[in-house]
């Protein structure tokens, strides 16, 4: 059984600004030890800021992809809410005592939601306030039209039966045209993928092919001055720092893209951005600068 947590607002942004100082203490620490203490690190301190970056994103995109999870399981219930809705409102039932009755069934992460709005109606509120105020908790679209669709039905009145079984296909084919929307969408997300992945490719073939050998050619020439094979210096390392800060900046920017085409939200995006910088970071630790020790022959 999946675990659905809801996130507040103010959570995300306890989150965000723990994640925030957390990044800019990795990054100070990294500029103090390199250029106050004088010491040596693993990473130059403009690296340690792209592993901030990667360190500071993941709570905030672990929190973004938990809270839409709860989001969707309560999408994916409201269409059946308001089928037993319907069904209870063809027994003679008014509306609000069909939506008392009807949320004594279990809909997954929306039951706890719909208890509150009864709880508000049984205090006094009205149908039209419990609604608004269902809907600025859930802070969806489905959710938002649903509330406005039925705060409309109350407004009418009278023989709500058929209203009510035109409302519930209305809301299930919005909800089948966003799921298609989805779908056809998710190749966008996979081509960032691959632009990322092209990217890092021809990176690692430049640096373990043309610019390796340019940097043996340079070798030979400090050892023997007398054979001129180059007429200028070429600085290998800051061409790999070149080519790992522009892997990461594509990573970066792709990753928001891929979320803001696949699921509507440069939030959404945040996973893939972690993902992105993780996978391009770990390319060049590994090809480039030789972590670990793996052997590539090319032709």
């Amino acid at each position: 059984m999946r675990i659905l947590v809801r996130i507040t607002e103010i959570e995300k942004k306890i989150v965000w600004a723990i994640s925030v100082a957390l990044g800019f203490a990795i990054v100070a620490s990294a500029f103090i030890v390199t250029f106050v203490v004088g010491r040596e690190l693993l990473l130059a301190w403009d690296d340690f800021l792209i592993v901030a970056i990667m360190i500071a994103i993941f709570p905030p995109a672990a929190v973004n992809y938990i809270d839409r999870r709860w989001r969707i399981a309560v999408d994916n219930n409201i269409p059946k809410f308001l089928r037993e809705v319907a069904d209870a409102s063809r027994t003679g039932l008014t509306l609000v005592r069909a939506i008392e009755v009807s949320t004594e069934r279990r809909y997954g992460p929306l039951t706890e939601e719909l208890k509150r709005l009864v709880r508000q109606l049984s205090w006094g509120a009205t149908l039209e306030d419990a609604l608004r105020s269902f809907a600025d908790r859930v802070h969806t679209r489905l959710a938002r039209r649903t509330a406005i669709l039925l705060t409309e039905v109350s407004r009418a009145g009278g023989n709500i039966q058929e209203i009510m079984d035109s409302l519930q296909r209305h809301v299930s084919d919005l909800q089948l045209i966003d799921k298609e929307r989805r779908g056809q969408l998710r190749q966008y997300v996979a081509i960032v993928y691959v632009a990322v992945f092209i990217l890092l490719f021809i990176n690692v073939i430049l640096l373990k092919t043309f610019f390796s050998q340019l940097e043996s050619l340079q070798e030979l020439q400090a050892q023997q001055p007398e054979v001129q094979l180059l007429t200028g210096a070429v600085d290998i390392s800051a061409l790999k720092k070149i080519f790992f800060h522009t892997a990461v900046i594509e990573s970066f920017f792709g990753g928001l893209i891929a979320g803001k085409m696949g699921e509507g939200s440069l939030g959404a995006g945040m996973k893939h951005t972690l993902i992105l910088m993780l996978i391009s970071f770990l390319t060049f630790a590994v090809l480039v600068w030789g972590w670990v020790k793996i052997s590539l022959q090319f032709p």
